[in-house]
Parts: C-alpha cells; sequence; structure tokens
C-alpha cells in the first residue's frame, strides 16, 4: 500500500490531537508530591529521567523508604506505564508520519528524521524499563542508573535533531519560514543544553522538543485543510 502525503498528514494530525488529549487529562491532575529537595520548578518525571546519581534520586524519592516513596513510586508506575502504551506509541506515530507527509521536500532529510523518530522510540521504552528498575531502589547506584543517560540521550536527541530536520525541511518553502527554522533550533539547543547539564537546564528539555512538535502540529493542519490553488489560464 502506497501511503500518499495527505494520507500519512491525517495520521499525524490524528495522533498529535490524541496527544493534546492526553496532555489535557494531565492538566487537571494533582501535582505529584516530591518526597526530596526537587526544584519545584523541575517537572518530577523529567528530573527522574535526567537523574544521574543517588544524589539526584534522592531529590526526588527522598532518603529513605517510607509512605512518601511509596506513594511516589506508585505514581511514576502510573505514569510510565501510560507512557508505553500511549504516548510513546501516539508521539511516534505522529512524528513518523509527519516526516513521510514531508518527504517530497527532501527525500533524504525527511527519510533520516523519520529513522531518528524511531530511534527515539525504542531509546524510550529502554528509558522506562531503567526507570521502573531504579524506583524499585533508588537507594543504589545499579546498572539500570548507568543505563539511563544512555537510554535518555538517544531519546531526547533523536526527538531535538528531528526536529531541527523538520524546521530546516518546512523552512524550504521560503518566505517568513526560516522562522521555523530558527524556532525548532532552538529547541534543538534547549535540549542539548539539558543533555550536557541537566542539574541547571534540564527543566528545559520537554520545552525544546516541545517547540517543534507544536510547529508541526500546524504544519499537518495547514498541509490538510488548506485549499489548493486555483490554475489561471
Amino acid at each position: 500500500m502506497t501511503v500518499t502525503a495527505k494520507f500519512a498528514t491525517r495520521i499525524s494530525l490524528i495522533a498529535a490531537l490524541l496527544l493534546i488529549a492526553i496532555v489535557a487529562y494531565n492538566l487537571f491532575q494533582p501535582p505529584m508530591t516530591i518526597c526530596g529537595n526537587l526544584d519545584p520548578a523541575y517537572q518530577p518525571i523529567i528530573a527522574f529521567e535526567l537523574a544521574r546519581s543517588v544524589p539526584d534520586l534522592h531529590a526526588i524519592f527522598g532518603d529513605a523508604p517510607g509512605a512518601c516513596r511509596q506513594a511516589v513510586t506508585a505514581r511514576f508506575a502510573f505514569i510510565n506505564t501510560a507512557d508505553n502504551y500511549l504516548f510513546i506509541p501516539l508521539y511516534g506515530i505522529f512524528l513518523f508520519f509527519f516526516f513521510r507527509a514531508i518527504r517530497a521536500r527532501d527525500e533524504k532529510l525527511a527519510r533520516l528524521g523519520a529513522v531518528l523518530i524511531l530511534a527515539a522510540c525504542l531509546a524510550d521504552y529502554v528509558e522506562n524499563t531503567c526507570l521502573f528498575a531504579i524506583a524499585a531502589n533508588p537507594d543504589v547506584h545499579g546498572g539500570a542508573l548507568s543505563l539511563l543517560p544512555w537510554a535518555t540521550g538517544v531519546k531526547w536527541m533523536g526527538l531535538a535533531i528531528a526536529g531541527a530536520l523538520g524546521g530546516i525541511i518546512l523552512s524550504r518553502a521560503g518566505g517568513v519560514r526560516w522562522l521555523i527554522a530558527a524556532l525548532c533550533l532552538a529547541g534543538f539547543a534547549a535540549v542539548t543544553l539539558a543533555m550536557i547539564d541537566p542539574h541547571t537546564y534540564g527543566r528545559y528539555a520537554s520545552g525544546g522538543v516541545t517547540i517543534s512538535w507544536v510547529i508541526f502540529l500546524i504544519a499537518d493542519a495547514i498541509f490538510l485543510f488548506r485549499r489548493p490553488a486555483v490554475q489561471m489560464n
């Protein structure tokens, strides 16, 4: 079956809208109670993903077992399970088919973007496997915590590079679309800084990726609903 650009755009847009529904649902959930001294401005799930040491984990889980830690562990288990079954598949479909939809604009870059998305999704599953293992015993620096930076690095940088590539492809239509590339590259820079220094810039990783996702969502809607140009004789 040949996937046309319009069909790919439709699939991408539907997945993006379902992602928005999940985000909207999360906005109405009570904030997570943290047992340690994590900066309130640092999103707990991102801090967990970017944890690199036992002190990083204690900032989230506290430094001793107890009811608070059990509650945090249960909340993370729910988040990561939903991530495995809903969020990863949906963002993977959204982004993979977005690159399929724009492949006619630049076949090589679009193919590379699609491959990076698949790699990021696989890395995300590895990341979640690590997070489940770490949450079971956040007082020990085990193999899962050693593997976590590699999994998160592949995931976040894969998404960031794909975002930059998508921005570059979209910007080639000319006009003020160079701003699209600039915004996506800014998102790439934010994620890169987060990977280099999670303690200082980790809180900006999610926002850096979100920039390109919002642009791609808008592009999907424009591509799908715009009227074709009228040919003049």
